[in-house]
């Protein structure tokens, strides 16, 4: 289950409309319901908020948080490069 101060730090590190971008990760991480449908965005939320667990959902929102914070770590990275080649 996912605690509130873990839901925070995954909002933070995915940013605005975060609810979209964890449905849209999960349909093409081919992660869906039994039935085979996407899961819904209040499903998404119930279970980032703690409401309810799904221990699959629960792991596939921790590595694309994870998969975010590198990205903007990347991205932090060449800026400063870039910034440091013009200090030359």
């Amino acid at each position: 289950m996912i605690t509130q101060e873990e839901r925070s730090a995954i909002i933070n590190s995915l940013g605005s409309k975060h609810i979209k971008k964890i449905q849209e990760y999960l349909k093409k991480s081919n992660i869906s319901t039994s039935q085979g449908r996407p899961y819904s965005k209040a499903t998404i939320s119930y279970i980032l908020s703690g409401e309810r667990e799904n221990e699959v959902i629960e792991n596939a929102i921790f590595a694309f948080a994870h998969q975010k914070v590198i990205e903007k770590e990347k991205q932090q990275e060449l800026r400063e490069l870039l910034i440091a080649k013009q200090k030359k």
